[in-house]
Order: C-alpha cells, then sequence, then structure tokens
C-alpha cells in the first residue's frame, strides 16, 4: 500500500510572510505524526506461518511439556511418547518408577538445533537432572536427540542418547 500525504499549509500565511517558526515546528510535528500512523496502519496483519514453522513452534510446546509433566510427578506425560515406543524401549516403566522413588524431580531441558525431514523432528538437547528421594540427591545429565514424529499430533518415538528418564533402571 502506497501512501502518500499531501501536506498543503495555509497558503495565505506564506504568501503575507507570516510563517513563523512556531508554525513550522506544528507543521512538521503534524506531518511526522501522520507518517507514523500511516507506517504502523501498513505494517499491521497477521503472520502467516509455514508449516515446518508450526511443527517446530508445537515441538518446542512439548519438549517443555516434558519437563512440567515429569517435575510435577504427572504420568500425563506419557501421553506424549508413542505407545510403541513406550511398550518396546520400557519408557514407561522407567518413567513411572522414577516417579515412585524420586520425591523431588528437576528437569532441565536445553534445545541445541532441531532438523525437520517430512513428518519428523529430529530435536538435539543437552538436559542436566537432579532427583532427590529425601536421603540422598542424584546429579546428572547428557546429550540426546529426541524424535517427533507428526501424525495424529506429535508424539516421541524416540530418544537416542543419554536418556534424561529412567535413572531408577540404571
Amino acid at each position: 500500500m502506497i501512501s502518500v500525504i499531501v501536506f498543503v499549509p495555509m497558503m495565505s500565511d506564506i504568501l503575507k510572510g507570516i510563517f513563523k517558526i512556531r508554525t513550522k515546528f506544528a507543521l512538521l510535528l503534524l506531518s511526522v505524526c501522520f507518517m507514523t500512523v500511516t507506517v504502523i496502519s501498513g505494517c499491521a496483519g497477521k503472520a502467516v506461518l509455514s508449516d515446518d514453522a508450526v511443527r517446530i513452534r508445537n515441538t518446542v510446546d512439548i519438549i517443555s511439556q516434558l519437563k512440567v509433566l515429569y517435575e510435577g510427578h504427572d504420568e500425563g506425560i506419557l501421553a506424549l511418547f508413542s505407545t510403541d515406543y513406550l511398550s518396546e524401549s520400557g519408557m514407561k516403566d522407567s518413567i513411572v518408577q522414577d516417579m515412585k522413588r524420586f520425591s523431588a524431580l528437576s528437569l532441565n531441558i536445553f534445545i541445541d538445533r532441531m532438523e525437520v525431514d517430512k513428518d519428523v523432528v529430529s530435536v538435539s538437547v543437552h538436559w542436566n537432572a537432579s532427583r532427590g528421594d529425601g536421603e540422598k540427591t542424584f546429579k546428572d545429565g547428557g546429550s540426546s536427540v529426541i524424535i517427533i514424529q507428526s501424525g495424529d499430533g506429535l508424539k516421541i518415538v524416540g530418544i537416542k542418547g543419554d536418556s534424561p528418564f529412567g535413572i531408577s533402571n540404571k
């Protein structure tokens, strides 16, 4: 959109020579205000995100949910994993045992990078955790790749490397 502001000061004042500095300043200020309003209104609109951008945003949300649900001892965390992965890897038992064994869970996950390939997002992360059972506090950390697949929503289908879950089984 091209906006054209035509500003015609009082011609009679200019012709008479009565055009004072005060009037010039007022006209300058008024024209700056008009231009600012025009620019701001021209920039308004919704941002259109690509499919990959939406998938990346949702992936970041899942990683954040992992932390919140794990620290909250919420077995709803299991809904973030595919049922095949939970049964094959023994991840379900590992997560449930961690939640039963430790009264205090703290997990920090840092996303290093993401790779999007069709319907699979590979998230390279490093993490550190502390888990306490009332007597001792266990601290550990590592790096892993969390593999998330889209389909019926986004689901974690694998964790390669150091899993932040299942310290009870280690």
